[in-house]
Formats: C-alpha cells, sequence, structure tokens
C-alpha cells in the first residue's frame, strides 16, 4: 500500500532522490524548500518523494521521484493516486505537472494515469546551467500536463 508522510524539518536528504526527477542540482535546490514535501512510502518503507506547491484551486506537483529499484511495480500510480486523493480532499480542481519534451517514459506515464497536455513552454530547458539529453532527444520544451480532481456534471 502507497502513503505520504509529510515531511517536517530539513530536506537535505532528499534531495538525490529529488535529481532523478530533475537533473540540475541548482534548479532542484532553488525550489526544494517551497511547499510540501512528502516521503512517498510502500508498504512502510520510503521509496521516493514528492515535492507538492499550491496554487489557487490547483496542486502543481512540482517534483515527484522514485527510488530506481521501486520503479515497475505500481508505486509510481499509486504515489499520483494518493496525491490526486490528498488533493480532492483538500478541495483542489486539478492537479498540473510539467515535464521535458524528452521525457518519453514520463509523458507516456502521466496519460496512462489520466493527465492531458495542456500547454507548452517553448525553451523553458534552454536556462538550465547545463544542456539535458534523454534517449538522444534534448530536453527543450515544458510540457504542461494537468489531471482533473472534480467530475463534470
Amino acid at each position: 500500500m502507497i502513503e505520504l508522510r509529510q515531511v517536517e524539518g530539513g530536506r537535505e536528504s532528499f534531495l538525490q532522490l529529488l535529481l532523478e526527477a530533475d537533473g540540475s542540482e541548482s534548479v532542484v535546490r532553488s525550489y526544494m524548500d517551497e511547499g510540501e514535501l512528502f516521503a512517498i512510502a510502500d508498504d512502510g518503507i520510503e521509496v521516493g518523494a514528492v515535492l507538492l506547491i499550491s496554487q489557487d484551486r490547483v496542486l502543481e506537483i512540482k517534483n515527484i521521484a522514485i527510488a530506481e529499484a521501486s520503479r515497475g511495480r505500481g508505486v509510481g500510480t499509486g504515489a499520483i493516486d494518493a496525491v490526486a486523493d490528498l488533493g480532492r480532499d483538500r478541495g483542489y480542481e486539478r492537479l498540473f505537472l510539467g515535464t521535458a519534451n524528452s521525457s518519453l517514459d514520463a509523458l507516456a506515464f502521466y496519460q496512462r494515469c489520466g493527465f492531458r497536455i495542456t500547454g507548452v513552454r517553448r525553451g523553458f530547458f534552454d536556462a538550465y546551467p547545463e544542456e539535458i539529453w534523454e534517449d538522444g532527444i534534448r530536453a527543450r520544451d515544458f510540457i504542461e500536463m494537468e489531471l482533473e480532481l472534480v467530475e463534470d456534471h
């Protein structure tokens, strides 16, 4: 069973894990003290982290990372479900997240979880201190995605 545990106090111990989802240490450090950080636990064992930032009626997943050894076993899907439940319980209308155009596995994963592409910030990753490459594709654009948390009646 996947559960979220709010992290109180220092967040430095989560830096390496958060870097798996965002490859620039300077960028991660620029936002890692914002919002709420949750450890993702699988049957009581911490296997990931998610950083959430609220903006009006939208809950943003700023960073979500699952330890490599725990990937491919439904932990990520369970974590997204837990975040969506938290958002619904708190009255948010939708979840927002962004990923790089080069993150093909992440784009597919989020769409399987019900997220829809809602926008593109062209050149977003051009401002990163170092280039990011995945599967031979340079990360250039930020793909905005949203998941509706309230059902239309």
